[in-house]
């Protein structure tokens, strides 16, 4: 539905950036890397989308954190806790078909980040591939990590198994429904 403006007021022009956001992002993931820099805000925010759709689908209560805090979700345990997700997309894969997940900060004027973060920052980092619609959960502590081409289909099918991992790592078996079999593979 469209909403009328007023008689006298013309509509206001829709912002140059704007513009061209959505003519570059309307090829992704095909897009240069530059317009993957120049875009990183909108497709971060898809990120941090991705993640909550996930959790809500999982049954979890995810909140987002205030833009100034070094993580951007906050994860309710049915015990009350509440534990800091980071968020963070790669959108192109190596040679091998791996996406690498280098942990920096982002800029306000690239892709190449303010700094690393530190083990305080958050608890749970969430790994998204828009470009496969998946997350996986880590609460291992490295400032490199690497979801493999043939870890995909797996975090595909099973879903909650990575963010269970990481809950478990954390010593959260308590917040796993159905209880915790002890199976670490995805919680690399």
């Amino acid at each position: 539905m469209h909403q009328p403006y007023l008689p006298g007021m013309p509509m206001p022009p829709r912002p140059t950036e704007n513009r061209d956001a959505r003519t570059a992002l309307a090829t992704y993931p095909a897009m240069s890397t530059e317009d993957l820099c120049r875009h990183a805000k909108p497709l971060g925010r898809a990120a941090e989308l991705l993640v909550d759709s996930a959790l809500v689908r999982l049954g979890e209560r995810v909140y987002p954190a205030d833009e100034h805090e070094r993580h951007d979700r906050l994860l309710l345990l049915p015990s009350g806790a509440s534990l800091r997700l980071q968020v963070k997309t790669r959108h192109t894969q190596n040679d091998r078909g791996d996406y690498i997940f280098t942990l920096r900060q982002r800029s306000e004027r690239g892709c190449t980040g303010r700094g690393p973060y530190e083990p305080q920052d958050f608890d749970i980092l969430a790994m998204a591939v828009l470009t496969e619609n998946v997350i996986r959960f880590s609460a291992d502590w490295h400032l490199r990590q690497v979801i493999l081409h043939s870890e995909i289909a797996e975090l595909r099918r099973h879903p909650r198994r990575s963010l269970d991992a990481a809950l478990a790592r954390l010593g959260h078996t308590d917040a796993i429904p159905g209880g915790w079999d002890g199976d670490l593979d995805l919680a690399a």
